[in-house]
């Protein structure tokens, strides 16, 4: 193709994970991925893949997803107009699915590779209090919660460590940097947010089954190190629900559209978190 010729996005999506089997494309089945490629393909006339910063299991929701796709054909003296692709797509696409910022990226953009963080989020509420408006993204659970017993163990998440007992890859490459793991109370909510250079398969759903279990006297927080260490999967590879958990923020380096101040709060997460839960 000759230079020049692609027009290269980078977007923000948001997506109520619940009715979606995930968000890479999979045949047969309603994925973010295949709802945000039709729409394109629909729009322009072209054949766009889609690519994204993380993938998403089905459930599970996204305020903050990034997904980058390149145009190639050329209209009136070549320019695209971004806003306007973001208008006619959030008419196109489904109500469970949005399209937040559109705006031009570089042809070598890769919203995963580029990528220096991830923050995650869990909702959980607990002591058997329900709110029907927020059912399909917040976990219920009948208990109350030792809230100073989770945040115990959620300290011995931060670092870089073999994460294996915890989540998987393809490749076995189980290594991964937390540099957040920061549990906020309000009455009954509990929100858990966990920020790391990369996430294995299932990890912080993980993540928050093994702090429920602290909160609930089952472990002890101080068991947190070993349950790491000992090489086999934690809780018996078991995992929170999907449909707490919400990709909130995709980090990138300043020179890729980060800002200097996100990208100062990304190496200082580890030392904040350990302030708040002391």
């Amino acid at each position: 193709m000759p230079p020049g010729t692609q027009r290269c996005a980078r977007a923000v999506i948001e997506y109520d994970g619940t009715a979606f089997a995930g968000s890479q494309y999979q045949p047969n089945a309603r994925t973010v991925q295949g709802e945000l490629e039709e729409a394109l393909n629909r729009l322009t006339g072209e054949r766009i893949r889609v690519r994204f910063a993380g993938r998403t299991d089905a459930g599970v929701h996204a305020t903050g997803q990034v997904a980058a796709f390149c145009l190639t054909r050329r209209s009136g003296d070549g320019r695209v107009v971004w806003s306007v692709l973001q208008q006619r797509l959030n008419a196109a696409l489904p109500p469970d699915l949005a399209v937040r910022s559109l705006r031009s990226a570089a042809a070598g953009f890769d919203p995963r590779r580029d990528a220096i963080a991830r923050v995650y989020r869990y909702r959980i509420r607990m002591a058997g209090e329900r709110r029907t408006a927020d059912r399909h993204r917040t976990l219920e659970i009948d208990v109350p919660l030792d809230v100073d017993a989770m945040r115990v163990a959620a300290a011995a998440l931060l670092g870089e460590r073999d994460f294996g007992a915890l989540g998987s890859h393809a490749r076995g490459r189980t290594v991964r940097r937390v540099t957040e793991v920061r549990i906020v109370q309000r009455g009954t909510s509990i929100e858990v947010r966990v920020t790391a250079n990369a996430f294995l398969r299932r990890m912080v759903r993980s993540i928050v089954a093994l702090l429920i279990e602290a909160g609930r006297g089952r472990l002890d927080p101080d068991a947190v190190d070993g349950l790491l260490t000992a090489g086999d999967r934690a809780l018996d590879g078991r995992a929170a629900p999907a449909k707490g958990l919400t990709l909130e923020r995709v980090i990138y380096p300043k020179s890729n559209g980060g800002s200097a101040s996100t990208r100062g709060r990304a190496g200082n997460m580890a030392t904040e978190t350990r302030e708040q839960e002391s």
